[in-house]
């Protein structure tokens, strides 16, 4: 007698918790250990949440203007935060207090994006068409080890290079530029006729990837001097991600999320996934497995696997507006969001299965 199929279980969310703050959520961030959540939102403030107990740790009016950028030291004690005030502010996660105010844009360009070396020792900051590194030493005193102001425009991104202690990418019109700390021209610069908008390297630091203004995504070998080419978005490409194992490239542009497999980009075409009724806000990783999390203007949060075009979930969590960022904690305990009208909110993923 035949067997019978076992239907798959429905992907469900299962909420953990909930707060609300006064303005629109721009960033949503987990500690190294998924422990704690980080927020930052449109009128200023620096809040950070404990998972576990659903309280409140800290909370303080971080910035005079909107928190733009936000990382984590990678043993988790310290929270970096950029703003529009042209300052970046260091705390101290367990009590916290404000550590260090440091005027990278000097009132005159806001602090976009920042990053933390995976060793922990410098954080770099942008602001305007200057990229600063700080370096922060075990005794809490920090100071300014590098400046690179060669950009052709604002900069755009930034990522650390993973094993290349020292070494660092930024993105602006015209290419990328690989820097490294005392240098003052970049040890390489990867070409491109256009401003780049977003930069990311796969796991392995094989492929640095960009999405571009003019609708398009590029690729480049980091050890030849191959690349590749992909146009046709409907509109700029504002996200550029690859998944943990490196297998895929996601890519978002207005609604649209496609999808690229990094075992042949050449004459390959990418996979569209359709399901966001407009524009997609934010985009975050499993942190082990080959799903994403998307969430949208249109106050849905979706999750993919490269399998199907189809989402495995798609749930409207604002109903009254939009989800402008979505996180993924480390331990694959619980996604965030954070929402236009100031909501955070906090679920576990049941029925997610391995995906590959």
């Amino acid at each position: 007698m035949p067997r019978l199929s076992r239907p798959k279980p429905a992907v469900r969310l299962l909420p953990v918790g909930s707060f609300q703050l006064d303005d629109y959520i721009n960033t949503v961030k987990f500690s190294p250990d998924g422990r704690q959540l980080a927020v930052g939102d449109a009128s200023g403030q620096v809040v950070v949440w404990d998972v576990g107990s659903g309280r409140l740790a800290s909370r303080a009016a971080g910035h005079r203007g909107a928190v733009l950028t936000m990382g984590w030291h990678p043993e988790g004690r310290l929270l970096g935060t950029g703003g529009e005030d042209g300052v970046g502010r260091m705390w101290n996660v367990g009590t916290g207090e404000e550590l260090a105010v440091l005027p990278v844009g000097e009132g005159r360009a806001w602090v976009e994006h920042l990053a933390w070396e995976p060793g922990g020792h410098r954080l770099a900051m942008t602001a305007g068409k200057t990229l600063q590194i700080v370096r922060w030493p075990e005794n809490d005193v920090c100071h300014i080890e590098a400046e690179m102001a060669g950009h052709a425009s604002t900069v755009s991104d930034i990522c650390w290079r993973k094993g290349h202690p020292g070494e660092i990418i930024s993105s602006c019109f015209g290419g990328a530029k690989l820097w490294t700390m005392g240098g003052e021209q970049p040890l390489r610069t990867f070409s491109y006729e256009g401003a780049l908008l977003a930069v990311t390297l796969s796991a392995d630091g094989q492929y640095l990837a960009s999405g571009n203004l003019d609708g398009s995504v590029h690729l480049w070998s980091t050890a030849t001097n191959q690349h590749w080419h992909m146009a046709g978005y409907p509109c700029k490409v504002r996200h550029v991600v690859f998944d943990p194992q490196g297998d895929y490239l996601w890519t978002v542009a207005g609604p649209d999320l496609v999808a690229w497999s990094a075992k042949k980009f050449e004459g390959s075409s990418g996979r569209l996934f359709r399901g966001h009724l407009g524009w997609i806000q934010g985009i975050a990783c499993h942190p082990r497995r080959s799903i994403v999390a998307t969430t949208g203007e249109d106050g849905l949060l979706c999750l993919w696997q490269p399998k199907s075009t189809k989402p495995m979930l798609s749930e409207e969590l604002n109903v009254s507006g939009g989800l402008s960022c979505v996180a993924w904690s480390p331990n694959d305990v619980c996604i965030a969001t954070g929402a236009d009208n100031g909501t955070v909110s906090l679920f576990s993923v049941e029925g997610a299965g391995e995906s590959r």
